[in-house]
This record gives C-alpha cells, sequence and structure tokens, in this order.
C-alpha cells in the first residue's frame, strides 16, 4: 500500500533557508529548551538500540555528538555540507538496502520536501529488527498553535501528526514501540517566563500527558518470523551523491488528523 502524497511546490532552496532560520533558533532560550529536552530522551533510548552502524538527518547536527561510542559507526547526512555532513538528496541515501542499525530522524520530516519519500528512504535502510528513532513537533500543542496562526517559521515546518506518521510506519513494515512527549511550556522567547512555568513542565512530562511540543517514536522494522539479515558488501554502495534538485512537499497544517 502507497503512503498517501501530502507534498506542495517547495523549492530547495527556500528549504535551505527555512533550515537555517530554524537552525539559527536553536540557540534561543526555547530552542535550547528544546535541545536539552530531546538530548535527556535520546540518552534514555538510544542506549537500548544495538549493533554497529547509526545514520542521523534533519534539524540540529550536533544532537548525537554526546552520544557518539554508543554505536561504533555514526554518520551525519545533511542537505549541505555546512555542517560538515554528508551531502545526501533526501530520496537517494547513500546507503545499501537493509545496511543500518539505526536511523535518527531529528526533525527531518518537518523540514524536508516530500515526507513521505524521505521516511521510505530511511526506511529502506534500516535492517530487519533495527530502529527508526523519530522527533516530530506535535500540531496538537501549544507550539502547533504558532504553526496554525503563521508565526515565524513555525509555520512553514511539516509538523506530521504522532498518528498520521504512525500509520505511514505500519506500512513501512514498522512497529511503533514506545513514544514520549515533552516540552509542554509554549516556545516562548522569555526565559523568565519559561522558568516559571517548569513546574507545568515537570508535571505533565512525569505522566506524559499529551500535548507536548515535541514528540519522539521508537519504532523496530519487524522480522516477520525470520533472523534479521544484513546485505553482504559495503554500506556504502558508492560514495558518487547525486546532485541535489528541487523537489515538492506540503506543510501539514494539511495535517489535521
Amino acid at each position: 500500500m502507497e503512503i498517501p502524497d501530502v507534498s506542495r511546490s517547495i523549492s530547495q532552496d527556500d528549504l535551505l533557508r527555512l533550515l537555517d532560520v530554524a537552525r539559527a533558533w536553536l540557540e534561543s532560550p526555547p530552542g535550547l529548551m528544546l535541545l536539552e529536552a530531546e538530548r535527556e530522551v535520546m540518552r534514555n533510548h538510544l542506549s537500548r538500540c544495538f549493533g554497529q552502524h547509526l545514520v542521523q538527518y534533519g534539524l540540529a547536527p550536533a544532537l548525537l555528538d554526546q552520544e557518539r561510542s554508543v554505536l561504533r559507526n555514526h554518520w551525519h547526512l545533511d542537505l549541505s555540507t555546512a555542517s560538515g555532513a554528508i551531502p545526501a538528496e533526501e530520496s537517494q541515501w547513500p546507503f545499501a538496502p537493509q545496511s543500518l542499525d539505526v536511523v535518527v530522524l531529528h526533525h527531518g520530516l518537518d523540514f524536508c520536501l516530500t515526507p513521505r519519500s524521505l521516511l521510505r528512504e530511511a526506511s529502506q535502510a534500516v535492517r530487519a529488527g533495527g530502529h527508526m528513532l523519530i522527533f516530530g513537533f506535535n500540531p496538537w500543542s501549544l507550539w502547533g498553535a504558532s504553526h496554525f496562526t503563521g508565526r515565524g517559521w513555525f509555520s512553514e515546518a511539516g509538523f506530521v501528526s504522532p498518528a498520521r506518521l504512525t500509520d505511514w510506519l505500519e506500512l513501512l513494515g514498522f512497529a511503533v514501540e514506545k513514544r514520549v512527549d515533552g516540552c509542554y511550556r509554549p516556545p516562548l522567547a522569555s526565559e523568565a517566563w519559561l522558568g516559571r512555568l517548569h513546574r507545568l513542565e515537570n508535571f505533565a512530562g512525569r505522566h506524559q500527558l499529551p500535548g507536548g511540543g515535541f514528540y519522539f517514536l521508537v519504532a523496530r522494522r519487524q522480522m516477520l518470523g525470520t533472523t534479521p539479515r544484513r546485505e553482504r558488501g559495503m554500506v556504502f554502495p558508492a560514495l558518487t551523491l547525486p546532485p541535489l534538485v528541487v523537489g515538492s512537499r506540503r506543510t501539514h497544517k494539511r495535517n489535521r488528523k
């Protein structure tokens, strides 16, 4: 079964500009709050994944710097080489099928040309029994309000709902094993106000209430009763990467599920 197309026209240049703005925002008080919360989630869950090969794709290039020793090999893919990453088109990764143990999509589906193409490409690279760890912005949250009301770069980010993403993963042969929500405080620019709302964060996070600004899904590729197999040969089938091209994407204001 095909994942339904949910894309709109957007240029590669526009996407790169959007990424630059969002990455600069990560240095602001709400951006630092987001990264701190997501790094804590990664520390708690990446250690439970096994294997040798991990690939990260998405918003924050330095998300996993503290976790590089968890798996032996760690690669970072990106649309550009500005962060020292391997440049790759989102729909053409330079990895053999079923050659990776873990793929981390850090808001990758929120900042891409076609979410379904990126998810399909990432899923094909994961071996049977391997994991995809996916961060996304929750449209049904105080952060989602900024998306729907057209506030800054939030209005252009994807905001794929966790329910829709879970359906897509099931179509690709993955089972969602766990969901974690975080950042219940709104993305306020005032560090003082973020501090005043810290009790809300602690209470909602402790009880894992719905409505966090981000969600985190742990998805495992189903083995269908067989022993996980890794294709023989190199993890990289080729080091010649295709040029980046203009693609299509639709922002997930389209996503009201």
